[in-house]
């Protein structure tokens, strides 16, 4: 028996939440932003839902699909605009972590948190994320996952192997008490060195910490603390001591030592590093004037530059950010790079030059998963877009490989091969799948469904699915005073069925871009998308034309008596006309259940081949009936009697597949004919044809991009489909060959 269980498609009620903490140090007053760290590997505990206990998790964090931004909400509330305050932005992966920026928007909310937040008022953030794929550890065993050995304690242990993130919230009172706003103990440098915050530095060396002891002596000091000496190391950082804990012990001073009272104390030595913190940010900013990109900036003052090493990285930005590119970018023929760009204006260019006059009813779309609201192109986007409306396929590669990685490449082998190598790539992919996207939903959108009178269902997974029918004890009877209601049964008779997956692929070599084919690229997910909409009627009329049994061992359609042993007696060779069809829906409204329950079925669809479709037209909507001259002779007040059948209200469904040229099933590839002739009516719902589809997949085709390799250069998609198809129950259908 495995020991532990892998999920996908993570079960879930709602959104779990999170505390997360501010980096108080981090907080830049010119754009109204603060540094988060959203999540760590550590395990946490949380409420399973399904299980119905607690146990622990872990979010890996290079397991998150991380959007380009999240909302910032305030207490969760997610029901209007007006619980937006901002958003969170520059989410990566740092270390065994992840970290957002929080960029307050404006407005009286947005306003009155910001406030709270750089007063020091306001000190718990939560984030709120689902779960999609995971790893269940059962408590007290061990499993590898990912390469790492897990072990869960007396709880079972998830480890979240897929996750997403959705929004982060400012909140009164978070779940976890020691989250709170705050500034960084330990920072990183970009040459891996280990910064201790200065602050906690001046709070250690007065409980015993040498002062020339190392950044890593000083974190390994800080470890081993006791949990109360910790706490007061925190309430150190934060520039304030615990009124209810007792001050800290002073230090063993060594012999040799003269120590007096005019040494500084903790909060003096902390007062000194703020001060010293504050002159080095003005001089930097001095230093950086206009010339030096805010992103750099922001880098120098978050990782610790000091005067020397923020000069020299100044200087040489500047130098790079003059130098020419060499040959002018137009000999190509092409509008050349423009500058300020993101990958979503560039996707809203690509959209406008294939024919899509608004971009923002589209969202970027990363290949890996349907898109967030967040990810929703914006009116910015496109007006910026409008600018590379004409660029061609080449030029916008290389405007793409620009952005991943600061290089104009002229050989587009090269472009190619930087997508791949760039630690930063993907521009390329997500401006592509985001056109690509938007076609085949375009295209989705093209083809007609005419299969609107099926059930529909949504289901967990690719399993064999029942659908159980009440037995006919099932009916109310009079309870006798003091008696005991009796048990309704489950009868023998149920229909099963499965989804499957439907898919294709198809890709785009460097020489469809070479030659600027941008047409004929973008018209495959149109084709792509009218196919996967086909698919649905297929797999229905399909099932129609081929008239399986059902678990009563009878056919769909057969003409035999209710009576007998799979006898359905929904099968007749009545042409369309007033009298067929009212035998038709006379037959539909006699079906009882076994105890004689009257079910007065009454159907709601009348499903007609082309070659049908004006008889049928005439007969649903005409206001009298016509007859011959002879009829009329024979009984003349009859002769303009009124139509009762355009009283029924059905609905025509005009569907060529259940005519003489039929329908190819999808599932067996089998080719199913029909008749001109056959008509087919319907009472929807239930007892039809069910129609199920993989839950969380919207009803629609999913989308997925991959780099070309191996000899090949390019780009490629493919598209899948879970869906399957079931007749339920005879008694809402009828059939008739029309043959006479």
């Amino acid at each position: 028996m495995n020991e532990y269980l892998q999920l996908r498609d993570h079960d879930r009620r709602d959104i779990v939440t999170r505390s997360l903490s501010l980096r108080a140090a981090t907080i830049n007053e010119e754009d109204r932003s603060v540094d988060a760290t959203i999540s760590t590997g550590d395990p946490v505990e949380v409420y399973d839902w399904r299980r119905g206990e607690a146990i622990d998790e872990v979010l890996l964090p290079g397991a998150a699909d991380l959007p380009r931004q999240l909302p910032m909400l305030a207490n969760h509330s997610r029901y209007s605009l007006k619980d937006v305050i901002g958003s969170i932005r520059d989410l990566r992966v740092d270390g065994n972590a992840i970290a957002g920026r929080l960029q307050f928007a404006a407005g009286d909310d947005a306003e009155h948190a910001w406030q709270l937040v750089r007063g020091g008022h306001l000190t718990d953030v939560s984030v709120g994320y689902r779960v999609t794929e995971a790893t269940e550890i059962a408590a007290g065993q061990t499993a590898t996952v990912q390469g790492k050995q897990y072990t869960a304690g007396k709880r079972a242990l998830r480890i979240a192997t897929r996750w997403v993130p959705k929004e982060g919230s400012l909140v009164p009172i978070g779940a976890d008490q020691s989250a709170k706003i705050r500034e960084d103990i330990f920072t990183t440098g970009s040459q891996e060195t280990i910064t201790v915050n200065p602050k906690l530095r001046a709070f250690l060396e007065t409980i015993g910490l040498r002062k020339e002891a190392t950044e890593a002596d000083a974190q390994d000091f800080y470890s081993k603390l006791s949990p109360e000496d910790k706490a007061r190391a925190d309430a150190a950082i934060a520039g304030e001591q615990r009124s209810d804990s007792p001050a800290p012990p002073a230090p063993a001073a060594p012999a040799t030592q003269d120590r007096s009272d005019s040494q500084p104390n903790a909060e003096q030595l902390a007062q000194r590093a703020i001060e010293a913190e504050r002159t080095r940010v003005r001089s930097i900013r001095q230093l950086a004037g206009s010339d030096v990109p805010q992103e750099m900036l922001a880098r120098a003052i978050d990782e610790g530059w000091d005067e020397n090493r923020a000069n020299r990285e100044f200087l040489t930005a500047v130098r790079q950010s003059r130098q020419p590119l060499g040959t002018p970018y137009h000999a190509t023929g092409g509008p050349g790079p423009v500058s300020g760009l993101s990958a979503r204006s560039v996707a809203a260019g690509l959209l406008l030059a294939t024919g899509i006059n608004d971009p923002t009813r589209y969202a970027m779309h990363n290949g890996r998963r349907d898109p967030l609201p967040a990810d929703q192109l914006t009116a910015q986007d496109a007006e910026q877009g409008h600018r590379l409306r004409r660029m061609s396929a080449v030029d916008l590669v290389r405007q793409c490989v620009l952005m991943d990685t600061g290089r104009l490449y002229w050989d587009l082998s090269e472009a190619f091969e930087a997508v791949r190598t760039a630690p930063s790539g993907g521009t390329l992919s997500y401006v592509f799948s985001t056109s690509v996207y938007a076609k085949l939903i375009e295209g989705w959108g093209e083809v007609p469904d005419t299969t609107t009178w099926c059930d529909e269902e949504d289901v967990a997974n690719f399993l064999t699915q029942e659908d159980i029918s009440l037995s006919a004890d099932a009916r109310l009877k009079q309870l006798a005073r003091g008696d005991t209601a009796k048990d309704a049964t489950i009868s023998d008779a149920r229909e099963t069925y499965k989804i499957g997956r439907y898919a294709r692929k198809w890709t785009v070599d460097e020489q469809d871009v070479i030659d600027d084919r941008l047409g004929a690229i973008m018209r495959m997910p149109m084709e792509m998308g009218n196919a996967a909409r086909r698919l649905r009627p297929d797999l229905v009329y399909s099932l129609l034309l081929a008239n399986a049994a059902l678990a009563d061992t009878g056919a769909l359609f057969n003409a035999t008596a209710v009576t007998s042993a799979g006898g359905h007696a929904n099968l007749t060779t009545a042409v369309l006309g007033a009298t067929g069809l009212k035998a038709a829906i006379l037959a539909m409204g006699k079906y009882r259940e076994a105890d004689g329950t009257v079910l007065n079925i009454r159907p709601r669809f009348l499903i007609v081949p082309s070659a049908l479709q004006w008889t049928a037209k005439e007969l649903l909507t005409s206001t009298a009936q016509a007859y011959t001259a002879a009829a009329a002779a024979a009984t003349p007040s009859l002769y303009y009697p009124i139509n009762v059948l355009s009283a029924e209200g059905l609905t025509l469904v005009v569907d060529d597949r259940i005519g003489a040229a039929g329908v190819t099933d999808p599932t067996t590839n089998t080719a199913r004919t029909g008749l001109d002739t056959n008509w087919f009516l319907s009472a929807g719902g239930s007892r039809t044809v069910r129609v199920a589809y993989r839950r969380g997949t919207n009803r629609q085709p999913q989308l997925r991009s991959f780099t070309l390799d191996r000899g090949q250069w390019g780009m490629g998609w493919d598209i899948n489909m879970d869906i399957g198809a079931k007749a339920l129950d005879y008694r809402g259908l009828h059939k008739s060959a029309g043959t006479g």
